[in-house]
C-alpha cells in the first residue's frame, strides 16, 4: 500500500456513492444502551485529544462496478468487525449497535469533474463523517468510472490502525468477488475488555526493571514524551512530505547489507534517523517512540481495531558512520525497548504522572513507524489494485515518521506543523535521512556533514 495524506491524493473522478446506514440502524444506534466495556488506553487518550483523526484505505475495482454486490460487501464486513458496531458518546462511554442491525443503503453523491474537486468535497465529508462520537464514525463510498472505480473507506482513527486498512483492502475485495472470508476472526471490543481485566490487576511493582525503564526514558526527555530535537514552532495545521526513499531493489540490497550486519531493515533505519539527527546537531542519541502491533493472539490476526503500543527507543550513534555500521548496536536496544514495552505505558502512567515522572505536554509524540506491507493480507494484490493508505490532516505540534516497506520500495511519509521552522529543519531532515539511507543501500560511505539546526 503506498502512504498518503488527503491533501495529496489525487482520485480519479466520478459519479460517487456513498454506503451509508439506514434510517431503522441509526435508530437502533440512537437509543443503545451503554457497554459495560470502556474505552482502550488508545481510544480514551485519542478522545480526550483536542482533534481527531481519520484514517482510509483506497483500492480500485476492474471492470463494472456491481454496486448492490459491494453494498452487501459493506454490510457483512460491518457486521463482521465489531469495533464497526460500537460508538461513543461524550464521556468515553461505549455503545453498541447490535451486528444484524448494522444495515447499509447505497445513496448517491453526484458527479465530479475533476479530481481537485472531488478531493475537496472528499476530505470535507470525511471530517464530517469520521467523528470520534456517535455511529457510525466511518464512511464507505465508491467513484463510478467507465470500467471499473475507486472503493474508498475512511474511519475515525480509534477504531483502526495501518494494519486494520490492508484488512479492509483485503476482505472488502474477497467479499466483492464472492468468496469467504474465514471464521475465527476476533473482535476489538473483546479485546478491550481484556485490556480493561489486566488494568484491573495490579500494576508491576515500582522495582520491576521495565518500570525504571519508562521512568527513565522519560526524564531523558525531560518528565515526558519525546519530541524532535529542533523548533518546530506548533503547533499548527500539519504538513506533509511523501518520498520514496528506494525503489524496489534498492530496498532490497540495504535489507540484504542489514542482515548481514546482524539486524534487519528497521534497525538499520533507525540508525539512519540517529545519523541524520548527529549531522544536523543533535548530539549522539535519539529518542523517539515505536508503535508495536499488540495481535499477541490469533484471534486477533484479522481483526479490525487499534491494536498499537508504544515502545521507548534511544538511538545512540556515539562512533558510528554508516547506518549499516550500527545495526547491532540498534537493534540491541530495539529488544530492551521491546522488553520495557511489555509493560504497557497504559499501566504505569497514572503512576509515574502521581510520582512526578511524567508530565502531558501536546498531543503528538515524536515516533518512526515501520510496516511491511509485503507480509499484511492481500499484499500481492496491491499494486494492481493501487491500493492506498490515506490520512487525514490535522493541527500536529511535533514531527512523527512513517516508514512503508511495499512491492516497489520503501517509503517515508513524514507529518509537522506547517510552520516555516518545521518545514526547513524537517524538510532538511528527511533530506538527510534520504541520503543515509541511500549512501547504504549503495554500501557507499557517509558525504559531508552538514549544518547543524537549531536544538529544541
Amino acid at each position: 500500500m503506498r502512504l498518503t495524506t488527503i491533501d495529496r491524493y489525487a482520485p480519479e473522478p466520478g459519479r460517487v456513492v456513498e454506503f451509508v446506514p439506514s434510517a431503522a440502524a441509526l435508530a437502533v444506534a440512537e437509543g443503545a444502551a451503554a457497554s459495560a466495556v470502556p474505552p482502550s488506553f488508545n481510544q480514551r487518550f485519542h478522545l480526550a485529544g483536542s482533534t481527531g483523526n481519520w484514517l482510509g484505505c483506497a483500492f480500485d475495482l476492474h471492470g463494472t462496478v456491481d454496486t448492490e454486490a459491494l453494498r452487501a460487501a459493506l454490510e457483512r464486513w460491518v457486521r463482521r468487525h465489531g469495533t464497526l458496531c460500537s460508538g461513543f458518546r461524550a464521556g468515553g462511554e461505549r455503545f453498541l449497535v447490535p451486528a444484524e442491525k448494522a444495515e447499509l443503503v447505497a445513496r448517491d453523491a453526484g458527479e465530479f469533474g475533476s479530481p481537485e474537486d472531488l478531493r475537496g468535497w472528499l476530505a470535507g465529508r470525511l471530517a464530517a463523517a469520521c467523528g470520534r462520537l456517535g455511529w457510525p464514525s466511518y464512511l464507505f463510498l465508491v467513484v463510478l468510472r467507465p470500467g471499473g472505480g475507486t472503493v474508498f473507506c475512511g474511519f475515525d482513527h480509534a477504531h483502526v490502525d495501518a494494519y486494520s486498512l490492508a484488512i479492509a483492502v483485503h476482505e472488502l475485495r474477497e467479499s466483492y468477488a464472492g468468496r469467504p472470508l474465514p471464521d475465527g476472526v476476533g473482535s476489538f471490543v473483546d479485546y478491550c475488555a481484556r485490556e480493561q481485566d489486566l488494568a484491573a490487576g495490579p500494576p508491576p511493582a515500582a522495582s520491576d526493571p521495565r518500570v525504571r525503564g519508562w521512568a527513565d526514558f522519560f526524564a531523558a526527555c525531560g518528565g515526558t514524551t519525546p519530541s524532535f530535537p529542533a523548533a518546530l514552532g506548533g503547533p499548527a495545521v500539519q504538513a506533509t512530505d511523501v518520498r520514496r526513499l528506494l525503489d524496489a531493489a534498492g530496498a532490497d540490497a540495504l535489507d540484504g547489507h542489514c542482515r548481514a550486519a546482524g539486524g534487519g531493515a528497521f534497525p538499520g533505519l533507525l540508525t539512519a534517523f540517529g545519523l541524520a539527527a548527529r549531522s544536523l546537531g543533535a548530539g549522539e542519541e535519539l529518542r523517539l517512540c515505536v508503535p508495536l502491533h499488540t495481535r499477541d493472539e490469533e484471534r486477533w490476526e484479522r481483526a479490525v481495531g487499534w491494536f498499537t503500543t508504544v515502545a521507548p527507543m534511544t538511538v545512540d550513534v556515539t562512533g558510528v558512520t554508516t547506518a549499516v555500521d550500527g545495526v547491532g548496536r540498534v537493534r540491541s536496544a530495539f529488544r530492551e525497548a521491546r522488553r520495557i514495552a511489555s509493560a504497557p505505558v497504559a499501566r504505569l502512567l497514572g503512576t509515574l504522572e502521581r510520582n512526578g515522572e511524567f508530565r502531558r505536554v501536546g498531543d503528538d509524540v515524536f515516533m518512526v513507524s515501520y510496516v511491511d506491507y509485503r507480509r499484511l493480507p492481500g499484499a500481492a494484490d496491491h499494486v494492481a489494485c493501487r491500493a492506498q493508505h490515506v490520512s487525514g490532516a490535522t493541527v500536529a505540534d511535533d514531527a512523527q515518521f512513517w516508514l512503508a516497506r511495499t512491492h516497489e520500495g520503501l517509503f517515508l511519509r513524514s507529518r509537522h506543523p506547517g510552520t516555516a521552522p518545521a518545514r526547513a529543519v524537517v524538510g532538511e531532515f528527511a533530506d538527510a535521512v534520504t541520503a543515509v539511507v541511500r549512501e547504504a543501500a549503495d554500501g557507499r560511505r557517509p558525504g559531508p556533514p552538514r549544518a547543524a539546526v537549531r536544538r529544541r
